[in-house]
């Protein structure tokens, strides 16, 4: 019984160092999309779009120059409120978010997720994502 318990024990230690691994290995790999993103950010955040207040989004890459940037806004439930394309000037790019849904509404107080994908003029994607703040 007692050498049961201890190779299941080795086995999850196993399982566990494993996954570790893995984690790792990912966590650090140079290929990650978010690997030659320097920023991503808007200002101000939190805002009140319903006061008129609107916020701003800007992106930018360590090397080259960015050929396209879209930005997706997404409920806390995953669900896409609005996709907007960046101004793109060089290395960054910017863009301004009313807080308006798709279909021109003010979104409630919230936290919403901002996700950027952003190409370069080498085709390559990257992808940076943060939350923001509706008050």
């Amino acid at each position: 019984m007692i050498s049961i318990l201890s190779n299941i024990r080795s086995a999850k230690r196993n399982i566990f160092i494993l996954f570790l691994l893995a984690f790792l290995y990912i966590s650090c790999s140079p290929n990650k999309p978010s690997s030659l993103i320097s920023e991503f950010y808007n200002y101000p955040n939190p805002f009140s779009p319903s006061s008129g207040e609107s916020t701003t989004y800007k992106v930018s890459i360590k090397n080259g120059t960015i050929y396209s940037a879209k930005l997706q806004i997404y409920s806390q439930s995953g669900d896409l409120i609005e996709e907007k394309d960046f101004t793109v000037n060089g290395s960054s790019a910017q863009c301004i978010w009313s807080g308006l849904d798709k279909n021109g509404r003010y979104l409630p107080s919230g936290i919403y997720d901002a996700k950027a994908t952003v190409k370069d003029n080498q085709d390559s994607t990257f992808v940076a994502e943060f939350k923001t703040s509706i008050r």
